[in-house]
């Protein structure tokens, strides 16, 4: 029996095999650096941020204005053991002032609030109702508060303040004072760094609440029949304005 051939595979040349898997090229240092592309040279606005300062300051200023517009509260207050005694009798005091109020010129006159209790103690009703008078001209408000004391009313207190306008125009006053204030100081700083003041990129304004000077009066009885007007001289009133910013300052060239 004849014994059988295997045919053998033939055998590729290792240079052929090595042309099959064979890499691309590696460039060198020299040829990546000569390939790549060149760098972006640097913005303006790059080069305006490294000689530039950003200075945060902070400036107030207060001007002073005497109150024009005053506020007197008065009150009817009655006591007894008849609660609708009681009560007629506040009614009948403040209906008489809104009709004596209401005949001045330049007040204004409101009515605030009312209320009724019975002491525990005593079991006695006591009932109270309070007359606001509110104006620009001081004299003659004051004058009125003086006659509503004579009828029997109680001066519970005394309030200026600035009118509107008045308190207005105050703030804007303070205010530029502010900002001038703010301009000041930041060109001395840029002096004294070598500098140029560019601009203000960022500005705030801050303006505090008014206090106003608060005159609290004694409270006057029903035997005071003959007591003069109230007297009242206030003191003036400080508005303030705070500017604060962020300034840019340039380096000189």
């Amino acid at each position: 029996m004849t014994p059988r051939r295997f045919a053998r595979p033939a055998l590729l040349p290792l240079a052929a095999l090595c042309g099959v898997i064979a890499l691309p090229p590696v460039l060198s240092s020299a040829a990546q650096a000569q390939g790549a592309p060149p760098a972006a040279p640097p913005t303006a606005q790059a080069e305006a941020a490294l000689t530039e300062t950003v200075l945060t300051l902070s400036e107030t200023a207060e001007v002073r204005r005497a109150p024009d517009e005053v506020q007197a509260s008065l009150k009817s207050e009655a006591r007894g053991t008849d609660a609708a005694a009681v009560q007629a009798q506040v009614n009948r005091a403040i209906q008489a002032a809104l009709t004596r109020a209401r005949e001045a010129q330049g007040v204004q006159v409101t009515t605030g609030g009312y209320w009724t209790n019975r002491d525990p103690q005593s079991r006695q009703w006591n009932a109270s109702q309070r007359l606001v008078l509110r104006g620009t001209e001081p004299a003659r408000l004051l004058e009125l508060a003086g006659a509503l004391q004579t009828q029997g009313l109680a001066l519970d207190g005394l309030d200026w303040s600035l009118s509107r306008s008045v308190e207005q125009a105050a703030r804007e006053e303070a205010g530029r004072l502010a900002i001038d204030s703010l301009r000041r100081r930041a060109a001395a700083v840029a002096e004294q760094l070598g500098m140029d003041v560019a601009g203000i990129r960022k500005l705030q304004l801050d303006a505090p609440p008014v206090a106003m000077p608060r005159l609290a009066m004694m409270r006057a009885s029903a035997s005071s029949m003959s007591s003069p007007a109230p007297a009242s001289a206030p003191e003036d009133v400080t508005v303030s304005s705070t500017a604060m910013g962020e300034v840019v300052l340039r380096a000189r060239r």
